[in-house]
């Protein structure tokens, strides 16, 4: 690893960390409990998926079936009042939390994008909203809706075939804010270019304290974990003196 990727660039922001589906290391994912027990620590940021309910209410879970086995029912085509209270909404989240804690959401269901800006704007947090979509010819189109939410590319594993200067101009060019990458993917170089665009830089899936740490030297705005009290411990390692 070059020195340029181990020694944190000077006066360098705190990245937003984000509990993973509410820090699911610790409790149920994507509940109350979860969401509660990871700002109790200290996070920055929570993270959760949203799909819509029949009844036009943005509800926050993985996956669209939800319920235990033998009883699950499908978000999408049923009331919020069908819908186990266990699963929060995102007014649920909003209403715990207020608006201070950056909230950023995985839309699984294309169709919750209007609703969820709309709860968003409802509780005047919008400027603390990162909305996430793999896909950009279905993400590109939803800088319409509102100039004040936090755009972002998350191409996933495969990341940008075109390559990093067409992906970051392209984004820049679209009013998109941040790009969202797997920990393996991110170096100081793409940190650099994506910076130089105007983009915040996101990574995911880092559960180990050393990946942390290294996200954290080289510069990343925003990182993704399911251990809500290692990103908290990689911050502190970050910022404690060393010996010289």
């Amino acid at each position: 690893m070059s020195p340029s990727e181990e020694q944190k660039k000077p006066f360098q922001l705190d990245p937003i960390l984000f509990a993973h589906r509410g820090g699911c290391a610790n409790a149920p994912e994507n509940t109350l409990e979860a969401f509660s027990h990871s700002v109790a620590l200290g996070v920055t940021g929570l993270e959760s998926d949203v799909w819509l309910s029949a009844d036009g209410i943005p509800v926050l879970s993985h996956d669209n079936k939800v319920g235990s086995f033998g009883r699950r029912i499908t978000v999408s085509k049923s009331l919020r009042s069908e819908i186990p209270e266990k699963v929060p909404s995102l007014e649920d989240l909003y209403i715990n939390f207020g608006n201070e804690v950056n909230i950023s959401l995985d839309i699984k269901d294309p169709n919750s994008i209007e609703a969820t800006v709309d709860v968003a704007l409802s509780h005047n947090a919008v400027h603390k909203l990162w909305v996430c979509h793999p896909d950009l010819s279905v993400s590109t189109p939803w800088r319409e809706i509102n100039s004040n939410f936090r755009l972002v590319d998350s191409p996933g594993k495969r990341g940008f075939p075109e390559g990093g200067e067409r992906r970051a101009f392209f984004l820049s060019d679209n009013g998109f804010d941040a790009i969202n990458l797997p920990e393996p993917l991110w170096t100081a170089g793409y940190v650099e270019l994506f910076h130089k665009y105007g983009l915040k830089c996101f990574a995911w899936d880092a559960q180990l304290p050393r990946q942390i740490e290294r996200l954290i030297n080289i510069g990343i705005d925003g990182i993704y974990s399911d251990h809500t009290d290692r990103l908290l411990q990689a911050l502190n390692k970050s910022k404690a003196p060393r010996d010289v």
